[in-house]
């Protein structure tokens, strides 16, 4: 795994999403636009707007240090973390001029 990697950290309190900005000295990671994975009970899963409950929304990055492990998100949640993520610019829109 390398910068720039769309990751998967399981920790002790939940599973994350995000995308690496800096491996750190001491074994703990970066992640740019992190995200905590949330799950319906029946299948369904989705990103929660921040970390945690008392924690700023939308966060721009965390660093994590105790974590169990990491790994590479499959395409299916990475392209789904992608679009969660990111912002969507709508065009303006035409006008007529006399």
């Amino acid at each position: 795994m390398q910068h720039g990697d769309i990751v998967s950290i399981v920790t002790v309190s939940g599973e994350y999403v995000g995308e690496v900005s800096e491996f750190l000295s001491d074994n703990s990671v970066r992640l740019s636009n992190p995200r905590m994975i949330l799950s319906d009970g029946k299948g369904n899963m989705g990103f929660a707007k921040g970390l945690c409950l008392s924690g700023i929304e939308n966060p721009e990055e965390q660093i994590f240090m105790n974590y169990v492990f990491i790994a590479q998100t499959n395409d299916t949640v990475a392209t789904a973390w992608k679009e969660a993520v990111g912002t969507i610019i709508t065009p303006p829109r035409p006008t007529l001029v006399k």
